[in-house]
């Protein structure tokens, strides 16, 4: 049987912060990104480094397909850029 105490406990943990215009999250705060999911702030910007660096692999190799499809295909960028410009606080 859960107590009440840790049921609030898992309530407070999964509670998913909105972005508010002129206040810049925090980077432990969980952000929703559509169509992905749930991940802290740090998380996501960790995600966006590595898909920077993979296209930026591809750009060097002289691979402009496979950069264009890592930079146009994935939804997964887009929404990663679009949630962390609304919770930069601008």
């Amino acid at each position: 049987m859960i107590s009440l105490k840790s049921l609030l406990k898992n309530i407070k943990e999964a509670k998913v912060t909105q972005p508010k215009k002129g206040v810049e999250t925090p980077l432990d705060a969980k952000v929703q990104i559509p169509g992905f999911g749930v991940m802290t702030r740090k998380q996501m910007q960790g995600s966006l480094q590595r898909y920077i660096t993979e296209v930026s692999k591809y750009i060097k190799k002289g691979d402009a397909e496979q950069a264009y499809s890592a930079l146009y295909k994935r939804g997964v960028l887009k929404a990663f850029l679009e949630t962390e410009i609304k919770h930069s606080g601008k």
